[in-house]
């Protein structure tokens, strides 16, 4: 194949998961490339998986008072902060040597993603561990509390959660690479808890997942540490062509501009009201 990687950094929770959505339809239609796309968010947000209910999962009034975003994703999964990270997605056919089982595709992207931290100086392991559709709708289960098949983690500890959807024989995957902060937060905003029960979440979580500059001795920024990410998928798939830019086609512009309006910025998505 040959891939478009896209570089961005900051953008609003209904941009993000609108082009990763218009993406994926141009993928479907043939009209747009296999793309690897990395961001940031702003401001925070909490995401939520698509088969999860929002105000369960979600303190709304403490989210507002931080100033925090919220937004459902189209892929599965629990609930997840984007504070300070690094969130890729690769939208492809599930062709070539991506053809196969979601688990199979999950392992060849985390190998990539392993491989570009290793560039940095850190060893991840890809865990066995996996979880049933059952408990990833569990609620108040937030995404990093366990690893599922294939999510790597250092030193048992989460640093990337990712989820998938299939449609027409092409994926979406995407997922959130802790840079600068762990999930411990997210026990701050879950709704439905005294003061003690979000102490012992949040201590739970810190203990459970880490974050790039937790790890390394010199703090690395947003940029850098994406350049070694696209290395490890440019060194791992070396069957594969890769074209660095960030260009959009037109109809993928439009298609996202009328998903932020139409889904991603609603209620209605959201809170599936």
């Amino acid at each position: 194949m040959n891939w478009r990687i896209i570089k961005q950094g900051k953008n609003n929770s209904a941009y993000n998961m609108a082009l990763d959505e218009a993406i994926l339809l141009g993928v479907i239609k043939k009209e747009s490339p296999p793309t690897i796309r990395f961001y940031d968010w702003s401001p925070p947000t909490a995401s939520c998986g698509y088969n999860q209910k929002a105000e369960k999962e979600v303190d709304f009034a403490e989210l507002n008072r931080r100033g925090y975003g919220f937004v459902r994703r189209p892929t599965g999964g629990r609930l997840v902060l984007h504070k300070n990270e690094i969130t890729y997605s690769v939208i492809a056919p599930a062709s070539g040597f991506l053809n196969g089982s979601i688990t199979h595709t999950y392992s060849e992207i985390s190998k990539a993603l392993a491989k570009g931290l290793q560039l940095m100086g850190i060893n991840v392991a890809l865990e066995k561990g996996a979880l049933s559709s059952v408990h990833q709708r569990e609620v108040g289960n937030p995404c990093f509390t366990s690893t599922s098949r294939y999510e790597l983690a250092y030193k048992r500890k989460k640093i990337v959660g990712s989820a998938q959807v299939r449609k027409e024989n092409c994926f979406l995957q995407h997922g959130s690479i802790l840079l600068n902060e762990n999930q411990g937060e997210v026990g701050e905003i879950l709704p439905n808890l005294d003061k003690n029960k979000k102490e012992k979440i949040v201590n739970y979580l810190k203990k459970k997942t880490i974050a790039i500059n937790e790890i390394l001795s010199f703090p690395i920024d947003f940029r850098t540490a994406v350049d070694f990410l696209i290395q490890g998928f440019i060194l791992s798939w070396d069957t594969e062509f890769f074209n660095v830019e960030n260009k959009l086609f037109e109809e993928e512009k439009k298609m996202t501009e009328y998903l932020i309006k139409s889904k991603y910025s609603s209620e209605k998505w959201n809170k599936k009201l």
